[in-house]
């Protein structure tokens, strides 16, 4: 029989280490410890509470945090969270949990549920999850509603074949399709580069970023101390567009098997985003990116002027979703139009 305990952090460094060990088992990632050590414990909410699942001479065999991140909402200030680093080992997935030994739950269920449940007695929330088809059943039968952000994927390709090599989930033919792209752009735009000039930006540390209110929506990484912990300064670099104070984007650097991608930005005019535009291939060039990676959230106002200004720089944009799932007991944060979404919330490099 398992053993249900809920904690705030910092746990432990063993129990860190074998959080860590057991995730990146089951789920094949690489999670560096120091990486998972911020997520979790340098927040300017302070550290995420956790959820382990506990076997006699086992130790931990499930986890589940959640991480906050605060927001605003008609004026009050929230500390909703992220959800990650959710497992349960495959020896104990029909163990039962002391205390709920009479309950049809499974333990990884019961892992969600009391955890989002703690903290919402805590005053947290919204909470939100962005899972993979796998994990999505789990946390709506823990009270989790699914809403659908509509987005426009926008690439520019600069290594062609390697961009149609290492792109997950295509066919045969969209692998062909992505590296004619791709030809093309990097044709287009190894000429134009040259003889064109991005006048008007500068780079600026994470911490400079002048932060422009979003009025009648929740955003997330909105005050400084949230931006300094989000974007470590060795692997993300600030834009700004100096004709107006409250212009910049926010950029993953890319490698040579990833594209440079935008995660955080605002524009007061999608006119804006040219000169910011050629800054962004000129440093994927220079670090031999795959190329640049835009996903713009929304189809309307400053979005869809944006996506007009990349497909006619040669961008490919396509239509994608992507479900994020809310557990609230406030059905008006499960509506895509209140969020200011970025790649932001889904980029964290865990």
């Amino acid at each position: 029989m398992l053993s249900l305990r809920i904690v705030r952090g910092p746990l432990e460094p063993r129990e860190e280490e074998a959080i860590v060990r057991e995730f990146n088992r089951l789920t094949k990632s690489q999670v560096p410890i120091d990486r998972f050590r911020r997520w979790v414990r340098s927040g300017p909410d302070g550290p995420a509470w956790h959820a382990l699942l506990e076997a006699d001479g086992a130790g931990i065999v499930g986890h589940f945090c959640l991480i906050p991140l605060r927001t605003e909402h008609d004026g009050t200030q929230l500390v909703a969270a992220r959800t990650e680093y959710f497992f349960v080992h495959e020896n104990f997935r029909k163990e039962k949990v002391r205390g709920f030994e009479n309950s049809f739950l499974s333990c990884a269920i019961l892992l969600l549920g009391q955890l989002y449940e703690n903290c919402r007695d805590f005053g947290w929330g919204p909470f939100l999850a962005s899972a993979s088809e796998e994990i999505q059943p789990y946390h709506r039968l823990a009270g989790c509603r699914p809403a659908e952000f509509r987005i426009k994927e926008c690439l520019l390709i600069l290594r062609p074949w390697e961009a149609a090599v290492r792109t997950p989930n295509l066919s045969g033919w969209q692998r062909v399709g992505v590296f004619l792209t791709g030809l093309a752009q990097r044709m287009f735009w190894y000429a134009v580069m040259p003889w064109t000039k991005s006048n008007g930006v500068s780079s600026a540390s994470i911490g400079d970023v002048n932060i422009r209110p979003q009025p009648g929506q929740m955003s997330f990484f909105q005050d400084h101390d949230s931006l300094e912990w989000r974007y470590p300064e060795d692997e993300y670099a600030a834009l700004l567009a100096n004709s107006a104070s409250g212009d910049y984007l926010i950029v993953k650097r890319g490698s040579k098997d990833r594209y440079l991608r935008v995660c955080q930005w605002s524009l007061e005019t999608a006119d804006v985003a040219s000169p910011l535009l050629l800054t962004l291939i000129r440093m994927a060039a220079d670090e031999g990116s795959l190329g640049v990676r835009w996903a713009v959230y929304g189809q309307e106002g400053p979005a869809a002027s944006l996506v007009n200004v990349l497909q006619r720089r040669g961008f490919l944009c396509v239509n994608r979703g992507r479900t994020v799932l809310f557990n609230t007991k406030e059905g008006g944060f499960v509506v895509p139009s209140l969020w200011n979404m970025s790649d932001s919330f889904f980029s964290f490099d865990l």
